[in-house]
Order: structure tokens, then C-alpha cells, then sequence
């Protein structure tokens, strides 16, 4: 084994770890903050949804499939990235920045991943599309909810099975273009089941609280909806071979939720927040990894 294809492992490993802790509140926080399902049950679903959509799935994120220092630069930009946003408390999207570095990465070598524009307007259109589609469900399902409790109990249910689809398709997406940067090897597989698990596991406790009790208040209506349209756009990606940041795609799912109680149900300074961290993300992943490939 090479030293690039050794340190591409171990970063692999890092932020398979923190993808899934972090983004582990984007899979559950609607089913938990709706208190639809205790946020123990949550994560263990989550993550066999995690495994399952690798296995089964990650394969269609191969259009990423880059060389091997473009992936081990874009991974150490994102590493990077992530710490100073800590570090400075900016929610900060990996998956993003992650994907924005190979961009960079590419560029500098005067080439452009092939799917970088469908990318682009993927980003650009589909948050606003979750946002709208959101709002017309949850008016139209809110009329039956009113007329009686029992679609209460439905709604419950319908929000813990969405919990294990998003969580599905998070893995074969996002942890799905980890393993295209390991070049779908069978040991990347093993590195990032086992990564992403002990993430989870270990930190995605401490988001997933975080986000369901500081981001919104919700009803088991409000949290299957949310995940409904966070799936479908996630899936759709998926097949597309686009890297989608699952936490744009809730947040969005949840202002189109919250525009129907006038705003009254959600943290707009929070939403705020994900949403200046997901561009800057985006930017300083770019123009790093650009400047690393163009240095070494």
C-alpha cells in the first residue's frame, strides 16, 4: 500500500466519523424533536440505515471518482475546514466543503469534474424545491389532522420509518462519496461502516439533541414531512452522482414547514447559521483546495 493511498484511508476514516456524528441530528431530529421515537431508538436505526445505503447504494456515487492526491487534498481541506469552524462555532457542512475541494483540486490540474454543474444547480434549486414542497404537503395533510387524532398516531409511525430512509440514502450519498474517493475498494468499505458506526455512536447524540431541541419544536406532522422531501431529494441525488449536504436539505424542508405557522415553530438565527456556514463551506473548500494542488 502507498503512503497516498494509506493517508487516504486514515482521513477517510476521520471524516466518515464526523459526517456521520454531526449529520446524525439531520437523519433523526424531526422524528425526535417531534418526540415521534426517543432519540436512542433513533440513532440505532439511523445507523443501519447508514450501512444499508452504502452497501447497498454507494456505487452510484462513482462520478466522483477522482485520483488519488486530489482525494487525499480535497479530504485534507475538509478536515481542516471543519476544525476551524469548531473552533469558531460556524456549522460547517462537510460534505460541501468536501466536495467543493475536489472541485479546486480538479481546476488546478485544469480539468473539471464532469458533474460539477449538475452539482451546482442541483445546490442551488433543490433546497428551495423541499422548501416549497413542504409547505403544500403539510397545509394538505394538516386539514386531516384537525378532523381527527388518530392520523396523530399515523403520523408518528410514517416519521420513524423516514428516519431509516434519509438515513438510507445519507449513506449511500454522502458516506457513498467517501468510498468513491477510497475507489469503491473493499477495504474502504470496511473503514467507513466502522468509522461512520463509532460516529454516530459516539457524537451524533450530542447533534441530534442539539438540533431537535435548539433548531424547532415539532409535531409528528411536521417531522414526517420534513424527512419525506429530505429523502426524495437525497435519493434523487443519489442516482444523479450529486453530493447533497443532508443538513441544507432538512433546514430547508423545515423553513417551508415553519412559513405555514408564520414562522413561529423554528429558530430563524439558527437556520441562519447552517445556512452562512454551507457558503462558506463551499468558498474557502474551493479556493483551498485549488491553492494545496497548485503548492505541492
Amino acid at each position: 500500500m502507498s503512503s497516498t493511498v494509506f493517508i487516504n484511508y486514515v482521513l477517510a476514516f476521520a471524516l466518515s466519523f464526523l459526517v456521520s456524528g454531526n449529520n446524525l441530528s439531520a437523519n433523526a431530529g424531526a422524528a425526535v424533536g417531534s418526540r415521534s421515537i426517543d432519540y436512542k431508538y433513533a440513532l440505532l436505526i439511523a445507523v443501519l440505515g447508514y450501512v444499508l445505503g452504502l452497501w447497498l447504494q454507494g456505487m452510484y456515487m462513482r462520478a466522483n471518482v477522482v485520483g488519488g492526491e486530489v482525494a487525499m487534498v480535497a479530504m485534507i481541506v475538509t478536515v481542516t475546514i471543519f476544525v476551524i469552524g469548531e473552533s469558531m462555532r460556524v456549522p460547517i457542512s462537510l460534505t460541501g466543503s468536501l466536495y467543493a475541494s475536489l472541485v479546486g483540486a480538479s481546476l488546478a490540474l485544469n480539468h473539471l469534474l464532469g458533474n460539477a454543474p449538475l452539482v451546482l444547480g442541483y445546490w442551488l434549486s433543490l433546497p428551495i424545491i423541499v422548501m416549497l414542497l413542504s409547505y403544500f404537503l403539510y397545509r394538505s395533510l394538516g386539514v386531516f389532522s384537525r378532523l381527527s387524532f388518530r392520523y396523530i398516531g399515523i403520523y408518528r409511525i410514517l416519521s420513524i420509518i423516514t428516519v431509516f430512509l434519509l438515513s438510507f440514502s445519507f449513506g449511500a450519498n454522502n458516506l457513498g462519496l467517501l468510498w468513491a474517493l477510497l475507489k469503491f475498494s473493499y477495504g474502504g468499505f470496511i473503514i467507513i461502516t466502522l468509522s461512520s458506526i463509532l460516529g454516530a455512536l459516539l457524537i451524533g447524540w450530542r447533534t441530534l439533541y442539539r438540533l431537535s431541541t435548539g433548531l424547532f419544536t415539532l409535531g409528528p406532522l411536521t417531522g414526517f414531512t420534513i424527512q419525506l422531501f429530505s429523502f426524495i431529494a437525497m435519493e434523487v441525488g443519489t442516482f444523479y452522482s450529486v453530493p447533497m449536504p443532508i443538513t441544507v436539505v432538512t433546514s430547508f424542508g423545515l423553513v417551508g414547514v415553519g412559513a405555514a405557522h408564520k414562522f413561529r415553530l423554528i429558530n430563524l438565527r439558527y437556520f441562519g447559521e447552517l445556512l452562512i456556514g454551507f457558503i462558506a463551506s463551499i468558498i474557502i473548500g474551493l479556493v483551498f483546495g485549488y491553492l494545496l494542488i497548485k503548492t505541492i
